[in-house]
């Protein structure tokens, strides 16, 4: 019942969080003005200001729904790769994984991968080989220093190509937007972007619904997994792929955006449980609010110019980081 009402307080939070965002930005807006825009999208009658209802419905209600989607994203496939790892230490940008779509991402911007258009096939390649390196420099061994060393490697890597990648261009405008990528920016957003982020989060959320069971018995250990009848190479190549998949649609609509699958998942562990039938909901509604906190103070807080939403997670996350690594080195 706790555990219940916990992940309810969680989802009027996020829609508090999310209607409270629509009020802020370089131009601030009344109450009024927005539930009477949002009337107006809702029923499909005529706006009495155009520009006010396309300010709110095309701008900012596509964007503060993107941020919830991509911080749900984000801190389910934290747990997935927790889970599959055997470590919590793992996150998407901290293993690289993040860096590894942003790679895929620029290539197919710059020099048109898989054909125009594929940004986010290219990304999941770019994704799925840099998990798979992990997964694969990683073997059997547990040691979690060994797992950050590895991402940190990789990561540097595939951030490593993303600029060579964006010096390679001689087209100025091309270089601009692949440099996006980098920094991470919910600036843009549009509803095709918000269907693709639900699509990924719909997939999850189904995926880890049907193998909440298997989850759970991962975190005795693989040995015991095994022991108990899972295959469990199987389960790593589905979560890899899964992972890598919804990975490379939050780096293709928002570039990078580090340490949410690291700190919500830590936090809700500590809340709520570590059976993952709670905490993947909790932690998809505790990241979709704790995104868009960030991304509103990001674009707010220095008006009209926006700062980066990866400068603000990691001004947040890189301490909470570093005191796990700490507490997980003395462990060991």
């Amino acid at each position: 019942m706790k555990k219940s009402l916990i992940c309810l307080g969680l989802f009027l939070l996020v829609c508090i969080t999310a209607f409270s965002a629509l009020f802020w930005g370089a131009v601030s807006l009344d109450s009024g003005e927005v539930l009477n825009c949002l009337k107006a999208f809702i029923t499909g009658q005529e706006a009495g200001n155009k520009n006010l209802y396309n300010l709110v419905v095309q701008v900012r209600l596509p964007r503060v729904c993107l941020t919830v989607l991509a911080g749900a994203v984000l801190s389910v496939v934290g747990i997935l790769m927790q889970t599959l790892t055997g470590n919590p230490l793992a996150e998407p940008y901290v293993l690289g994984v993040s860096s590894g779509a942003s790679a895929g991402a620029a290539g197919a911007i710059v020099f048109h991968w898989f054909g125009t258009g594929h940004v986010v096939f290219s990304a999941f390649v770019g994704s799925f080989a840099a998990i798979s390196l992990v997964v694969a420099l990683q073997g059997k061994s547990t040691n979690p220093v060994r797992l950050v060393l590895t991402g940190m490697g990789v990561s540097a890597f595939f951030q490593a190509a993303t600029t060579f990648i964006i010096y390679c261009s001689s087209n100025e405008a091309q270089a601009r937007s692949a440099q996006y990528w980098l920094t991470g920016s919910f600036s843009g957003s549009n509803w095709a972007d918000v269907r693709t982020a639900l699509a990924a989060l719909t997939v999850l959320l189904v995926l880890c619904r049907c193998i909440e069971k298997e989850l759970d018995l991962l975190l005795l250990g693989q040995d015991v997994a095994a022991q108990s009848g899972m295959n469990v190479r199987a389960m790593q190549i589905v979560l890899t792929l899964v992972s890598a998949y919804a990975v490379s649609v939050v780096v293709a609509v928002s570039g990078l955006i580090g340490f949410v699958g690291l700190i919500i998942p830590h936090i809700m562990r500590r809340t709520i449980d570590t059976s993952h039938r709670y905490l993947v909901l909790s932690s998809a509604l505790a990241g979709g609010c704790f995104l868009t906190l960030a991304d509103t103070v990001a674009r707010t807080a220095f008006a009209p110019q926006e700062m980066p939403i990866g400068v603000m997670t990691a001004f947040i996350g890189a301490p909470i980081f570093i005191m796990m690594i700490r507490r997980v080195y003395h462990a060991h």
